[in-house]
């Protein structure tokens, strides 16, 4: 028996639902016995000539002096060697003990390091979906979930209205999406969401948590948490979904993914680092991760080295979360901000979709009122560039781009240029 056939056959025993879910690329991936892994098979050798990578012949790196120099107070080996298909071990036991910590002390499987968290989605998109699984995910959402799915698994897209007409969180829509599709089946939860800055109240989130339990058929539910821990009001669910859902997760019904990273969490928007965590047994982890890292292996291989180093230096630190509350501070006065500009905004016809977290405002623009050719006048005319969603017929605000004193001015000008 091969190894994809091993891993298959492991999933099935372990956790039946990841194996019903699995793509033909997911069923055939495994992670081959290569030079990666026949090199960690001799990392303790007197004399090691199994990887390229120049070394002074015990191990340690030979960079240039230039480059030396810039890495500063990084670890010189770790950084500039090759780093492990699944990235660092201590790095990703580092993330995973900080994960356990907002799940109260529950723990989950190592995660797999990724190059941002595009990348994590990317790979569960190879996973769990082909041309017959269905993906459902919000609208409005993030343009790239429908490039990832869409364009590169040719995945049948489905999706569901955030808000109802009366500007509610919509859980209706999302039972009544979700229990009209048959099939494989992959759900992407985004909270807070982009580009809408909304996270549900806990009853929302638990009404989401029903409807993915009800469905009578296996699922993979991805939590996109690329803003997480960023919420500003009391009402909203402070922590990500994806604890509630793995709470609840069987090995028969469900297989539930979580997505994060340094990009917003500790503003390394440039690291492009990011983590990939199956809430599964550790058996069915380990199939998955060495599936995941096959993959991963045959498109950007492993996640940059230095990136890595300079994150798990920031998890070590005693002042990491003092550091990061300043940061969600930051963003809070900055959305307490463009709260208090809606009025104004709102005499002119402009509506916002609701927001509470995040880094985004989402603004609905009058009847007739064209979102790119608004936007281009904005830049031409008043110097202020937001994005336009022409379907939504709205301009995403990113405050989080926006110091304090140049928020109400740039929605001024907005109001200006509409008047």
């Amino acid at each position: 028996m091969d190894k994809a056939a091993v891993l298959n056959a492991q999933l099935e025993e372990s956790w039946p639902a990841a194996a019903a879910m699995l793509s033909n690329i997911g069923r055939r991936a495994a992670f081959p016995d290569g030079v990666p892994a026949q090199a960690a098979e001799a990392r303790d050798c007197e004399f090691n000539g199994s990887i390229g990578q120049v070394t002074d012949g015990a191990g340690n790196a030979l960079p240039l002096p230039s480059l030396n120099r810039l890495l500063g107070e990084l670890e010189r080996n770790p950084s500039l060697l090759y780093p492990p298909q699944l990235g660092l071990t201590a790095f990703r036991e580092s993330w995973a003990r900080r994960t356990a910590a907002r799940a109260s002390g529950a723990s989950f499987p190592t995660p797999m390091v990724t190059v941002a968290l595009t990348h994590g989605v990317s790979l569960c998109a190879d996973l769990f979906s082909d041309s017959d699984t269905t993906v459902l995910f919000p609208s409005p959402s993030w343009g790239n979930y429908k490039a990832i799915f869409g364009l590169r698994r040719e995945a049948k897209i489905a999706s569901w209205r955030v808000f109802d007409d009366e500007m509610r969180f919509n859980l209706t829509g999302f039972r009544a999406a979700l229990s009209g599709i048959t099939g494989r089946c992959v759900v992407v939860l985004n909270f807070p969401g982009n580009p809408t800055g909304y996270s549900p109240t806990p009853a929302e989130a638990e009404g989401i948590v029903q409807a993915i339990q009800e469905h009578p058929e296996p699922l993979v539910v991805i939590c996109d948490d690329a803003y997480q821990g960023l919420v500003f009001e009391p009402d909203a669910i402070q922590e990500s979904i994806f604890y509630r859902l793995a709470q609840e997760s069987r090995g028969e019904k469900s297989v539930v993914v979580k997505i994060d990273g340094a990009t917003k969490e500790l503003a390394f928007f440039g690291g492009r680092v990011g983590f990939l965590t199956f809430a599964t047994s550790q058996k069915a982890a380990d199939a998955l991760l060495d599936k995941a890292a096959a993959i991963a292996r045959a498109t950007v291989s492993s996640a940059p080295a230095p990136s890595q180093v300079a994150v798990l230096s920031c998890l070590e630190s005693p002042r990491l979360e003092a550091e990061i509350e300043a940061l969600r501070s930051t963003l809070a006065r900055r959305y307490e901000i463009v709260k208090g500009c809606m009025p104004r905004l709102e005499e002119l016809g402009i509506s916002p979709y609701p927001f509470n977290s995040g880094c985004f405002a989402l603004l609905r623009l009058p009847g007739g009122v064209d979102a790119h050719s608004l936007r281009k006048r904005l830049i031409s005319e008043q110097s202020v560039g937001f994005v336009a969603m022409p379907s939504e017929r709205a301009l995403r605000v990113a405050y989080c781009s926006m110091h304090e004193e140049q928020i109400a001015e740039a929605l001024s000008r907005l109001a200006v240029t509409l008047g």
